[in-house]
């Protein structure tokens, strides 16, 4: 049977953008499609993508900067780049950021199936100790809500995660209140801001407990925080 992938899209152009999502709907994937990289912080802990389909030139954070950057994070992430500029070079760029495979704008529906249907046969082919065996120094996994770190593992709760895989995710690793409340699903009242170093302290608390040093969670003075540790998503 095949395997079902949960796939993330992110394309500007809105026609291309429906499409790509109807035809991936079809064949029973569950699809979430974004305008541009900076609306992939809208992910949510549950929604840990096995494949993103990157349009090259978007508005904003291109699609080789977003790949690395949720790459980082996913190592086992795949990822396809769609784009009209096909000359070899630019392919070249692609595969080096760790695109797995380079379509040519317009994409073709019968080879986006079959690209799908075999980077679908490559996940299944990958079993979990093969992603467990990378050097990532914090990895979470948001199924089981456990961070394991080299000294131990560590229960967080499912608002932990969400902190934790929001800031792994964004550029820098660094995130605002508002963008971290975002991530908790909570809205920026003064209540909730003033609950947030206390929630930030007891998730630091944790990372220390898991082998990490103190300041691996740092505190940005009247902005923000910041992951100073790369953390892998299982």
């Amino acid at each position: 049977m095949e395997k079902l992938l949960r796939i993330g899209i992110v394309e500007d152009n809105d026609d291309l953008r429906d499409s790509l999502t109807e035809v991936l709907r079809s064949l029973g994937h569950l699809v979430t499609a974004f305008t541009c990289a900076e609306d992939t912080a809208d992910l949510t802990v549950t929604e840990a993508i096995d494949l993103m389909l990157l349009d090259l030139n978007l508005p904003g954070e291109d699609g080789l900067s977003l790949a690395a950057r949720l790459k980082r994070v996913q190592p086992g992430l795949r990822v396809i780049m769609m784009s009209t500029r096909t000359a070899v070079d630019e392919r070249v760029r692609g595969y080096e950021i760790g695109a797995d495979l380079y379509l040519p704008k317009p994409v073709s529906e019968s080879e986006l199936i079959a690209a799908v249907r075999a980077l679908a046969r490559r996940i299944v082919s990958e079993t979990r100790e093969d992603a467990r065996g990378r050097s990532a120094l914090l990895q979470l996994s948001v199924q089981t809500l456990e961070l394991r770190g080299p000294h131990s593992t560590v229960a967080v709760n499912a608002i932990e995660s969400a902190l934790l895989l929001a800031l792994a995710r964004a550029p820098g690793q660094r995130l605002e209140f508002w963008q971290l409340l975002q991530a908790t699903g909570e809205d920026t009242t003064e209540a909730t801001l003033a609950n947030l170093p206390v929630r930030m302290t007891r998730l630091r608390g944790k990372l220390t407990q898991a082998g990490c040093a103190a300041s691996a969670l740092k505190a940005l003075r009247s902005s923000g925080y910041q992951l100073c540790v790369d953390l892998e998503l299982l």
